[in-house]
């Protein structure tokens, strides 16, 4: 059974996840990467701080040094991975998960994620009995890494003569402690929410949907911001809400830092689930696009040389490091506004692609039911079948929709995107129908 889900390994502490697993992966990835400098941050959740150090006596006792960054968001992880020239970052975090999940995401000595390749290394060493302790334990020892990324992070950008007023929601996790100060370093007049550090999340959870941010999107207009930008758990992700308190789709963080990237003419990476809004602005401003899985598209920067890729509510600027970085994405983004308030403007308007995403709290096997989902979806005129990620159906008039089984819980997600907001509530209500029959039916496979 497979050991890394979409984004490093996930579970329930103590649970599905125990602090002795979390300690013989790090064993093993010490064992297959051999003795080095291996970092270790983590977030504010309960279980972190314990298991921040459940990876560094396995680190310890393979032989390597373990170097401890703190509580820091994950960003920070992977930046020290690759200032401090290591072999593994080690990122405790559940990251969007509700609080009583645990996790660790891995970054190599670049501060990118593992490649598939990487992880089934680790994947394959776990399944051997072999003794992986070194006869001497490494170091522990600490390191500060917080304020070195934000004197890297502060300098590429100028200070502002005027500035915006911008609410920042940090979800009661670690990016309290870099995004409201560097936007306030920079100019900006910054009003911070859920900006204590907390394990139980207490203000909203933490992944950043537009039914979790109800409240912060409520706040904007009231205090007269011109927007509003929330992270996750572990502050790689970000999402904007403009001045009237709507939450913006996710294509708008996208758009807006590939045009303050202010590059043309090369290769963008955008996952499968992006939204077409952000493949037709990347195409007007002359770029090629390449699709990447889910969680993959580092992989695609290295094999593309790309400038630029993107997910929904996450951004990766090779210029500033492989990670994708919710905290430089929100000083990108309100750079270029400060520069060009005109945007405001149009952070109003209608979209004219309308993208949701539903999580059904129903696993399948896709590959099991890939026939009856096409059968049942023929009605709608299909174009185009991709199974890159999950399974995409492309119809004639450009509207799609796409399953995919969760990496980190029991649950199957629908993205589903059209031009026509009716079409869109009838292909959500189409998938959830059909996978509501298939859980219902005896016999068939459930992950």
């Amino acid at each position: 059974m497979p050991v890394f889900g979409t984004a490093g390994i996930r579970g329930i502490f103590n649970s599905t996840q125990t602090p002795e697993e979390v300690y013989r992966l790090a064993l093993t990835s010490a064992f297959v990467f051999g003795r080095g400098s291996y970092g270790i941050g983590w977030d504010g959740r309960k279980s972190s701080a314990l298991l921040a150090r459940a990876v560094a006596a396995g680190l310890s006792s393979a032989g390597g040094e373990a170097i401890s960054f703190g509580l820091v968001p994950t960003p920070v992880t992977a930046f020290g991975a690759r200032e401090e020239r290591c072999k593994l970052g080690f990122s405790v975090t559940a990251s969007h998960n509700p609080p009583e999940y645990s996790g660790v995401k891995f970054f190599n000595g670049e501060g990118m994620e593992l490649p598939k390749e990487q992880e089934l290394r680790i994947e394959r060493a776990m399944v051997v009995d072999a003794n992986m302790n070194s006869r001497e334990f490494g170091s522990v020892i600490g390191r500060e890494m917080l304020d070195s990324y934000l004197v890297r992070l502060l300098a590429r950008f100028e200070k502002l003569r005027k500035g915006l007023k911008i609410v920042v929601d940090c979800v009661n996790g670690p990016g309290a402690l870099v995004t409201p100060r560097a936007l306030e370093a920079l100019g900006h007049r910054v009003v911070p929410l859920n900006a204590q550090i907390s394990w139980r999340f207490p203000a909203r959870l933490p992944e950043p949907t537009a039914q979790n941010l109800a409240e912060t999107a409520s706040i904007v207009p009231s205090l007269g911001a011109d927007i509003g930008l929330a992270h996750d758990g572990d502050a790689d992700r970000l999402v904007m809400i403009n001045s009237a308190g709507r939450v913006l789709p996710d294509s708008m963080v996208s758009i807006l830092a590939l045009r303050a990237s202010a590059q043309k003419g090369g290769v963008v990476v955008l996952s499968e689930n992006s939204s077409s809004a952000v493949e037709e602005e990347a195409v007007a401003m002359g770029h090629r696009v390449v699709r990447s899985r889910i969680g993959k598209t580092f992989a695609e920067i290295e094999k593309e040389g790309a400038l630029f890729a993107t997910e929904p509510s996450k951004v990766v600027d090779p210029r500033w490091g492989m990670w994708e970085d919710g905290m430089y994405a929100a000083l990108l983004i309100a750079d270029l506004i400060s520069r060009e308030p005109e945007l405001l403007k149009s952070l109003g308007s209608d979209p004219k692609w309308h993208y949701r995403q539903l999580n059904v709290p129903i696993s399948v096997v896709l590959s099991d039911v890939t026939d009856r989902i096409e059968t049942e979806f023929s009605k709608f005129r299909i174009s185009e079948v991709r199974r890159l990620d999950g399974l995409k159906l492309v119809f004639k008039d450009g509207s799609w929709i796409m399953f995919r089984s969760s990496g980190t819980e029991p649950k199957t997600r629908i993205y589903c995107e059209s031009q026509d907001q009716t079409r869109l509530e009838e292909l959500l209500e189409a998938a959830k129908r059909i996978l509501q029959g298939i859980a219902a039916v005896p016999g068939n496979r459930q992950r």
